[in-house]
């Protein structure tokens, strides 16, 4: 605490608006999201490229400022990290696929050597849902539920997926989707 580090850089990227702009990342050969126009990254904001991290409107539209924040925290703690080691994280690799009732995910892949005791997933539904129950299924098995009042497509919900969870997961696809209350 209070000791300050500095770290050469070749190139800082800010991309300032709603709708991400990614001529730069596809021109370097970064994977793109189709469904959020967006960089793919991992549970660390890393992209498809080594050494790379990308957060905010650049990965996906947001519409709070403190998610934003958060993004860019776990982003420059994960740069700041691939600095000291020199290589990205290794270890398998978890694909989460959006499904019934979900536009897209973000990460879109999680690697259990760098996922922590908890990885946030961020997601919108694509339709107005009541109560809902958003789904987390490994390989077409329910692992976990998420109780929700009321979901809307213009508004990001969150998860958090704990370690012990994604651990059950290990070596599956992980699917979230939503599954409304009948009425």
């Amino acid at each position: 605490p209070g000791t300050e580090m500095t770290f050469d850089c070749d190139t800082i990227l800010l991309s300032v608006g709603l709708i991400p702009e990614n001529e730069l990342t596809r021109r370097a050969g970064i994977e793109i999201d189709r469904r959020t126009n967006g960089a793919v990254v991992y549970e660390n904001m890393e992209t498809s490229m080594p050494g790379v991290f990308a957060c905010g409107n650049v990965v996906h539209v947001h519409d709070l400022v403190d998610f934003v924040t958060a993004e860019g925290q776990r982003a420059g703690a994960a740069a700041a990290a691939y600095v000291r080691k020199g290589a990205r994280a290794g270890g398998s690799v978890t694909e989460v696929r959006a499904g019934g009732g979900v536009s897209y995910t973000v990460p879109q892949r999680i690697r259990m050597d760098a996922a922590g005791e908890r990885t946030e997933l961020f997601f919108r539904v694509n339709r107005v849902c009541g109560v809902s129950t958003v789904e987390v299924e490994a390989d077409g098995n329910r692992i976990a539920g998420f109780p929700r009042e009321r979901l809307a497509p213009g508004e990001m919900e969150r998860i958090t997926l704990p370690r012990q969870l994604l651990e059950r997961a290990a070596g599956k696809d992980l699917t979230v989707s939503i599954k409304e209350a009948q009425t």
